[in-house]
């Protein structure tokens, strides 16, 4: 399987970077004209261009495999592979011109994600990838990749934790859970969305908790983390990327954070 997994990873890292691409088109532009979802969130044109431009290369790939994407309609598949996109997490970020945002592409068998990839187009294009069993690894624009490695901090009390925003604790138990890890830790900040995960798996902070994610705002995270050395679960303890929440960590830190949850 590591060959065929192996081909699956290259093949999304060039997916996901070369449909990334689409959305500079797009950002900073004072023509952007958001659309509000059903549930109130943004989405744009560019959401659209990317998420269909890399189910194109995935069905020219793998057209026997299954698709979830954020914006379009599922796409059933025969393999037990299934490729899930967001092609842009973070799109209030987006919007306000803010860099960042990214598109993450995850591929699962049989409900287990296997491999994962995060790009950052409007920060030179870095981004993190993994798959398990093949390492994970950091590339900024055109460099050679290097090893993925989370932070070896211990000591919650010295650690520096990231979320999206105060916005997604909305119940009494998550917003005493925020007051937790600001009185906890050492600093927490507002790196949202996918660039948390890109600075937790670099080693650039030691913990990111989300009360509220979908599916494909995580499914890239566990082969990321796990092979940069780091550990994940839903607050639960369950490794299950469909609970709608998720403790990423250094590992060493994981333990901890999850009491904190709890």
């Amino acid at each position: 399987m590591s060959d065929k997994l192996q081909q699956r990873l290259d093949f999304a890292v060039i997916a996901a970077r070369a449909s990334s691409l689409l959305t500079l088109e797009y950002f900073q532009s004072v023509d952007l004209a958001p659309d509000d979802k059903a549930d109130g969130s943004p989405v744009t044109a560019a959401d659209r261009a990317c998420e269909l431009d890399l189910r194109e290369r995935i069905i020219t790939a793998y057209p026997d495999d299954a698709i979830l994407g954020e914006e379009f309609d599922d796409r059933e598949g025969t393999t037990g592979y299934q490729w899930v996109i967001d092609p842009i997490d973070g799109t209030i970020s987006f919007v306000h011109g803010v860099p960042l945002y990214g598109t993450m592409l995850a591929c699962l068998k049989d409900g287990v994600p296997v491999l994962g990839v995060i790009t950052m187009p409007a920060l030179n294009q870095e981004t993190v990838y993994g798959a398990t069993g093949l390492g994970a690894f950091h590339q900024i624009a055109g460099n050679t990749p290097t090893r993925a490695q989370v932070s070896r901090t211990s000591e919650l009390s010295k650690s520096m934790l990231a979320t999206t925003s105060m916005d997604y604790f909305t119940t009494d138990p998550h917003r005493e859970l925020f007051d937790r890890m600001h009185t906890q830790s050492r600093f927490v900040r507002g790196w949202s969305d996918c660039y948390a995960i890109v600075l937790l798996a670099t080693g650039r902070v030691d913990g990111v908790i989300e009360p509220d994610v979908k599916i494909w705002d995580i499914a890239s995270v566990p082969p990321i983390i796990a092979e940069a050395g780091g550990d994940w679960s839903a607050f639960s303890g369950a490794k299950s990327v469909d609970e709608g929440s998720i403790i990423a960590s250094n590992g060493q830190l994981h333990e901890d954070l999850a009491r904190m949850v709890r």
